[in-house]
């Protein structure tokens, strides 16, 4: 049975985006330091004017649906990216990729038939790898049996209505930028089961050649380290995601290392974050490799991308400040200095309703883009 909630559209509501041309202030570095206790050079940008699109082109709402492995979880969104109302579905992998497009068609077809509900497009974040252009996931850890799965025009012909999709952690970290007009380039780190990741560069979703950048939770932060079941070693969510923390922490009680969690087979992340704080050794070494893995990773994109903000969310952003001053002490203990270009780490906002809002932005700029021709 799905879950329907109307919601109150201003709990929701994000400031309006910046209207007017572009504007871009370039502070260039002076006088860069050099290690001589001089401070570092401040580097551009600095202000970004009409940071996003304005919307909208049309005040037709669309649909956002972030597919996970467990759930489907979709909300009808309007021009000011207010939540309207939320439909829950179980996705019953299981069934495979007919059965959890069946369950998706539902679900727009359950929104689309509230009382006075209007939707022009729909927007899917999904489990990759995958091909936002041809519309195909090639696979999924978390879909059993989808293989070059045509997702979108599988959906579209369904529902009659114009369909997009990309990774879900690109979805997210679209929906963070769209609920902050003063933020045009942005990274996202998911830190869940594992380590997912979304980057915007200068207003769009981060793709790469092959559709597939942004494998943060991948990025080595530990040669020859814990190995990955991607292949590599000392993988970034190997060290830093909720699941592999608590994991880590389980193997060595196993070993005999004395710690205030007794029990390693119920031990969560969360149990992890509360004993660290509580002054458990165990749990706050633990924790602080984590955060240390994860202020390496927050220099590494600096240098790849000088993002205005790194964010952090999922399941381990529930730490709060806990995680963030961490996170920013190792940070600030390894930052270069020859400039001062740091991007602000902070915990990422819009919580689950991210992938639904990035989603239906995302729709959005489809159709605006076909208006526009």
């Amino acid at each position: 049975m799905s879950r329907t909630t109307p919601t109150d559209g201003s709990r929701n509501k994000y400031p309006e985006p910046a209207t007017g041309k572009n504007e871009r202030l370039f502070n260039h570095c002076r006088n860069n330091a050099t290690g001589t206790g001089r401070r570092p050079a401040r580097c551009g940008p600095i202000v970004h004017a009409a940071a996003h699109p304005v919307y909208p082109m049309t005040e037709s709402g669309m649909i956002g649906i972030d597919l996970g492995g467990t759930d489907i979880k979709a909300g009808l969104v309007d021009a000011q990216l207010n939540i309207t109302a939320q439909v829950t579905l179980p996705t019953q992998a299981a069934t495979g990729p007919d059965g959890v497009v069946e369950r998706i068609v539902a679900i727009i077809e359950e929104l689309r038939g509230l009382p006075q509900a209007t939707a022009a497009a729909v927007g899917i974040g999904t489990p990759g790898p995958l091909s936002p252009t041809r519309g195909i996931v090639y696979r999924s850890a978390n879909l059993p049996g989808w293989r070059d799965v045509p997702l979108r025009d599988n959906v579209a012909r369904r529902v009659g209505m114009p369909v997009t999709i990309d990774n879900d952690a690109n979805v997210a970290a679209y929906g963070e930028y769209r609920a902050d007009p003063e933020i045009r380039n942005l990274v996202l780190l998911t830190l869940g089961t594992g380590v997912g990741a979304g980057a915007v560069v200068d207003g769009r979703i981060l793709h790469g050649q092959h559709e597939n950048a942004s494998e943060w939770g991948h990025m080595i932060v530990h040669p020859g380290g814990i190995p990955c079941k991607c292949g590599q070693r000392g993988c970034l969510e190997m060290y830093a995601s909720a699941s592999n923390i608590a994991k880590r922490t389980a193997q060595q009680i196993r070993a005999g290392a004395e710690s205030s969690l007794d029990d390693p087979d119920s031990i969560s992340g969360r149990d992890v974050a509360d004993a660290a704080k509580s002054g458990d050794a165990l749990a706050n070494k633990v924790w602080d490799e984590a955060c240390h893995a994860l202020a390496i990773a927050c220099i590494n994109i600096q240098h790849a991308l000088n993002p205005q903000r790194v964010l952090l969310g999922g399941g381990m952003g529930n730490a709060g400040e806990f995680l963030l001053d961490a996170v920013r002490r190792h940070y600030r203990a390894m930052h270069w200095n020859l400039c001062d270009d740091l991007p602000e780490i902070r915990l990422a906002i819009l919580g689950n309703n991210a992938g639904i809002i990035g989603a239906a932005a995302m729709a959005r700029d489809l159709i605006n883009s076909t208006a526009q021709g």
